[in-house]
């Protein structure tokens, strides 16, 4: 008898010991390629993984986001990298999952699409004639987002593209209301400057024109909007360098300066998981200077990552927790790939790739409409 009582105290699962507030807190730490195989475990934890609310929580808590790339080749082929295993492999290929587009019938050859940026898992397309398409490439789930009705009310351009006659727009999340939302900010028939928000849930279109700021217009403007910390990010310049900030759920412009010792005019922008970054080609130090600031908003932490200067451009894209750095790079000779330094400014790494448009993106399991499981085919 006692020992038959000692093998059922041993049979107590986990689910009899922990509350399931506590489980679900531990699920959501656990990275997105393992919960296809925890969600096995029980129909608890198949429940708790299945719940819309914790696919929106997952990516703010996972203890290991997945860092991806994904490119896009011509109108019919995508392809995601993982960049974490680039990191930990020694091999020096690719490897690269083929991705189906968003499509249920082939669009014509003569769309032109590309990437306008990515947010919390979603990728944000952009297609000629005047429309959007929000892309989830895990959970296959998409929508199109037209903007023929703000083009057609306002705009002084016969045929207007987002992608060539907007001043500056940008894709990115509201966490005050759970939505994604793509700005856009033109000059009207007025020739007035003019800015619309579009929230991607309702596919409603929302007039901001008082949010803009007076200097638009004097603006140095990288159209193409970042997204990073609850705000869309834009490189400018009038007298001197500063980036751009439209805090999204406030709706406000506002703007912080590049670091002190910034020996270029006209950097570009990246985020890199978390941070903003700046970065260019220093022709004096004959190295490629990255600039993270470490900590949002804060001035003084702004940190240089100093790399040889051996390609005519390099795209930061990942940066790892001890420093490591992957960048996409065209080198004046030899092939283009990705390129991984550490912390020190020595190459560790070069790896080949393929060619395409592209963007770094996490992976998430949210699906933009409805209730959904976690996908099967997690890899």
């Amino acid at each position: 008898m006692k020992q038959s009582s000692m093998e059922k105290k041993k049979l107590k699962s986990i689910n009899d010991l922990l509350p399931p507030e506590l489980i679900r807190a531990i699920l959501l730490r656990i990275p997105i390629k393992h919960l296809v195989c925890v969600r096995c475990v029980s129909k608890l934890w198949n429940t708790l993984i299945s719940d819309p609310n914790f696919a929106k929580s997952h990516p703010d808590h996972s203890l290991a986001p997945s860092h991806r790339c994904l490119f896009l080749q011509g109108n019919s082929h995508a392809y995601s990298v993982d960049l974490d295993a680039l990191l930990q492999d020694d091999k020096d290929g690719v490897d690269a999952i083929a991705i189906s587009f968003p499509f249920k019938k082939k669009p014509p050859s003569s769309d032109d699409f590309c990437l306008v940026g990515s947010c919390r898992g979603f990728v944000l397309l952009h297609c000629e004639p005047r429309f959007f398409i929000l892309w989830n490439p895990l959970t296959d789930s998409s929508k199109r987002v037209s903007y023929s009705p703000m083009v057609n009310a306002a705009t002084s351009y016969e045929h207007f593209s987002v992608r060539r006659e907007a001043l500056l727009y940008g894709f990115g999340y509201d966490a005050s209301q759970d939505d994604y939302v793509v700005v856009v900010a033109y000059k009207g028939k007025d020739r007035e400057n003019h800015f619309d928000l579009c929230c991607l849930r309702s596919n409603s279109w929302i007039n901001l024109d008082a949010a803009l700021p007076n200097l638009l217009d004097w603006y140095n403007l990288k159209s193409k909007g970042l997204f990073c910390n609850g705000a869309i990010h834009w490189s400018t310049h009038e007298y001197r360098f500063n980036i751009l900030i439209f805090d999204i759920k406030p709706r406000t412009f506002s703007t912080i300066s590049g670091p002190e010792q910034l020996a270029c005019s006209y950097p570009s922008i990246a985020v890199l998981p978390g941070c903003l970054a700046l970065y260019y080609n220093n022709r004096d130090s004959r190295n490629i200077h990255i600039w993270v600031m470490k900590e949002y908003k804060v001035q003084s932490s702004w940190t240089l990552y100093e790399i040889p200067l051996v390609c005519s451009k390099f795209k930061p894209l990942c940066l790892s927790a001890n420093g490591d750095i992957i960048g996409r790079c065209y080198p004046w000779e030899g092939e283009v790939g990705f390129y991984i330094y550490n912390v020190r400014g020595e190459l560790l790494k070069h790896v080949q790739y393929i060619h395409g448009d592209l963007t770094s993106h996490i992976r998430s399991i949210v699906h933009l409409d409805c209730p959904l499981a976690v996908p099967s085919n997690i890899k």
